[in-house]
């Protein structure tokens, strides 16, 4: 990603000495509307005469010709020249970089004694937002006076200006791609098989570090015409889009997570000594009227092995007997419920139910069986994709609960170090090791042997686990198609990297559908992709 430099045309409105002239000579040079600009420039005289109003950005080598003599012949008339963002990638992480749009009314309030204009842009979204004060830098302030034939009779310099940062990802561009092309490429055969459009999301997770290797939302969108100035059928559009392309399913959407939440209710029962790595189970196929994705029932079954084919009954049971207190309480260690602290504006904070929000909310009272619908990741409870590849990093780093991270540091123009963003630890999981491997050792059968063997390597060992989500028919999924989860971490004995993938509406079983994506980006994380 890089800039270009662009120029605009602007008017401001309160120096035109023949606006109907201008307005005529404008609309003619570059084929607009006149109507159009005509209630433009009518409200900018009676709201903000002396403000720049744009009359149109990015011009072309043809229209810049033709305005040219136009502006050194009509006062109020000006050219603006900008830089403008480039994105060889199209599409490529389009709601990690975010977009950049025209300065609007309540952000020049704010800006303007820092020399902002309305001809500037800023970030809008993603990092192009997060990072908006160090990337876009400082714009320089001179004072010029004149005579009345407009010679510029004395300069002053009032503030140099401050180029902007230039920031360094810990993305990796490569694996970027990967998974972007595996999640389209399973989007268009859903499709294909569901006759209607779903939705996806995947990230890989740093497990030591945080650090962000790939972020991913499909359907995406294209930044290249808010960085020329997006029109407003075009936003319309996006807007429109029942896809919603600008929505980050990553980290601004949250979906119940499905039998992924099992490893929380798990550790959370290990650590209250509700069971044991030993602990056995039996699955008749139903408890309290609740049913196990298994109708026939699992049979005995042990703890570990509860993990490895996702039995719901072990779960409704532990989670009953804990209660939606302690089941909260250790859902919220695992940085479930509330921001992760990325470095992306707009965070879903998910959501982690109890008494109290269902009595607020929703003006009702606890049920046991909101307990049990909870203890499975289904019900009220809500997660992203993000806070569960973060929570399983956890699970695989022995406890340790770290901070994500998008940006690893940025360069000033020279070339100068500016700053860092160093690995952050934002707490411990109140679980003892010794049970959470028991839990690490759940999810490496489901992948040898369980609901997710297609994940199973003959190169690098993976744990995970897969998550189905029963849904039902509402305006927002008419089909009431089931969303599909999978979270895993590899290497198992030294993890580098979690991995959470989702789709939505997708239908079909976690192990199906996003699991064989999750092999896709683990096989081209550690290089171990078949050469088809």
């Amino acid at each position: 990603m890089g800039n270009r430099p662009v120029f605009d045309l602007y008017i401001v409105p309160g120096e035109l000495e023949h606006p109907n002239l201008a307005l005529r000579r404008v609309v003619r040079a570059l084929d607009l509307s006149k109507e159009k600009l005509q209630k433009k420039l009518d409200s900018a005289l009676e709201k903000a005469p002396l403000e720049n109003l744009a009359v149109k950005r990015s011009l072309d080598e043809r229209s810049l010709s033709v305005v040219s003599p136009l502006v050194q012949s009509t006062p109020g008339l000006y050219l603006g020249s900008r830089s403008e963002r480039r994105f060889p990638h199209g599409k490529l992480a389009s709601h990690i970089i975010g977009y950049v749009g025209a300065i609007n009314n309540e952000e020049l309030r704010t800006l303007r004694s820092e020399g902002f204009t309305g001809r500037d842009f800023v970030g809008k979204t993603g990092l192009e937002k997060y990072y908006d004060d160090a990337l876009r830098g400082r714009p320089g302030i001179m004072n010029r006076w004149v005579d009345a034939s407009g010679r510029t009779l004395r300069k002053e310099i009032v503030r140099a200006p401050v180029a902007g940062q230039d920031i360094l990802l810990n993305v990796d561009l490569a694996l970027q791609k990967k998974v972007e092309q595996a999640l389209s490429e399973s989007l268009v055969k859903l499709e294909k098989e569901n006759g209607s459009e779903s939705g996806a999301a995947a990230v890989v997770y740093g497990v030591k570090t945080g650090e962000i290797k790939a972020l991913a939302s499909l359907p995406n969108f294209d930044p290249r015409p808010f960085a020329r100035g997006i029109k407003g059928k075009e936003y319309a559009a996006l807007l429109d889009d029942k896809t919603t392309p600008l929505v980050n399913r990553a980290t601004h959407a949250a979906f119940s997570p499905g039998s992924t939440f099992k490893m929380i209710t798990g550790m959370a029962a290990l650590q209250l000594g509700l069971c044991n790595s030993n602990s056995r189970f039996y699955c008749g196929g139903s408890y309290k009227g609740a049913n196990c994705f298994v109708r026939s029932g699992h049979g005995n079954v042990s703890f570990r092995d509860s993990i490895a084919f996702s039995c719901d009954v072990v779960y409704y049971k532990l989670g009953d007997t804990m209660g939606i207190r302690n089941l909260a309480e250790y859902a919220r260690s695992a940085g479930l419920g509330s921001p992760s602290g990325l470095d992306l504006p707009h965070e879903d904070s998910g959501l982690i139910p109890d008494p109290e929000w269902k009595q607020n909310v929703r003006g009702e009272p606890w049920y046991g069986g909101d307990t049990i619908n909870s203890s499975i990741g289904q019900g009220f409870v809500l997660t992203t994709p993000l806070q569960m590849a973060r929570a399983v990093a956890a699970i695989a780093n022995k406890g340790v609960l770290t901070e994500p991270r998008i940006a690893d540091r940025a360069l000033f123009a020279n070339g100068r170090h500016a700053w860092q963003n160093s690995k952050k630890q934002s707490g411990d999981l109140p679980v003892d090791n010794a049970f959470l491997q028991t839990i690490r050792q759940g999810m490496r059968g489901a992948v040898t042997r369980g609901t997710s063997v297609v994940v199973n390597s003959p190169v690098v060992k993976v744990a995970g686990k897969t998550g189905t989500v029963e849904s039902f028919p509402n305006p927002y999924n008419p089909q009431g198609r089931n969303h599909t989860w999978f979270v895993c971490f590899a290497p198992y004995d030294d993890p580098e990297i979690a991995v959470a993938v989702f789709f939505q509406k997708s239908d079909g079983y976690g192990g199906g559908v996003a699991a064989p994506v999750a092999r896709r980006i683990i096989d081209a994380y550690f290089g171990t992709e078949k050469n088809e």
